[in-house]
């Protein structure tokens, strides 16, 4: 009896390590997705900003942006088609590369670079301390997913008072509450990675995690340059 309860628990401990070594592969897929398509991103930015002059025709403007959102609806179709999901993946990341460049040239010659810049550093701080604060804590943020996707309804609907009404309170409303909402996001995506996304998951996953980062990137922007007075 002694030995029968003995190899049980060595089966046990084994099947615990083995889906432990399997979650942090699936976890690690996720984050190499992730990085490949940021390092992508800023370097179609940085030929974006050196090779496209301004000002731009409102053809290439809105072509980015429809683009983009065209490859980012056909994912979420795709989230499951392996290899298309992840080469929509990359094609995103690439597109909003060239468009921030296309931004990140505009702020400079603006004399606005120093905020550009901010922004992007305090994206990235942001990011990475509220997804190690989730990986360290394990804490599973999953209940924040009704609230947020209310929150995210009320944003839109602010953002398209914003464009009608000039007001610099709701402006700044607008962009503070963005910027909260996508923090949230953080927490809550990289909770889903953590506890809950599955095998074949990686690229939607990562990509979920990819548009947290780049709408905290925006919002925290506009908000920057709300409060430098220069819009």
């Amino acid at each position: 009896m002694a030995m029968l309860k003995s190899v049980r628990g060595e089966r046990i401990a084994g099947n615990i390590a083995e889906n432990i070594s399997e979650r942090g592969a699936f976890i690690a897929k996720v984050y190499n997705y992730l990085f490949m398509v940021v390092a992508l991103m800023v370097a179609a930015g940085f030929v974006s900003f050196k090779t496209i002059e301004l000002p731009i025709s409102q053809g290439l403007y809105y072509g980015l942006l429809f683009a983009s959102l065209g490859v980012l609806i056909i994912g979420m179709f795709t989230s499951r088609v392996w290899p298309l999901n992840l080469v929509l993946f990359i094609a995103f990341g690439i597109l909003e590369g060239l468009f921030l460049g296309l931004l990140a040239k505009a702020y400079t010659q603006a004399g606005l670079g120093s905020i550009f810049a901010q922004a992007a550093v305090l994206s990235l701080v942001v990011f990475g301390g509220l997804t190690a604060f989730v990986h360290v804590t394990k804490k599973d943020f999953s209940f924040l997913g009704g609230f947020l996707f209310v929150m995210l309804l009320l944003l839109i609907g602010t953002g398209i008072a914003a464009i009608f009404i000039r007001s610099e309170t709701l402006h700044l409303i607008y962009a503070a509450g963005g910027t909260a909402i996508f923090s949230l996001y953080i927490l809550f995506d990289t909770s889903q990675v953590i506890h809950h996304a599955r095998e074949g998951e990686e690229v939607v996953a990562a990509w979920m995690l990819f548009i947290d980062l780049i709408q905290l990137f925006k919002y925290l922007l506009y908000l920057l340059t709300l409060l430098s007075g220069r819009d």
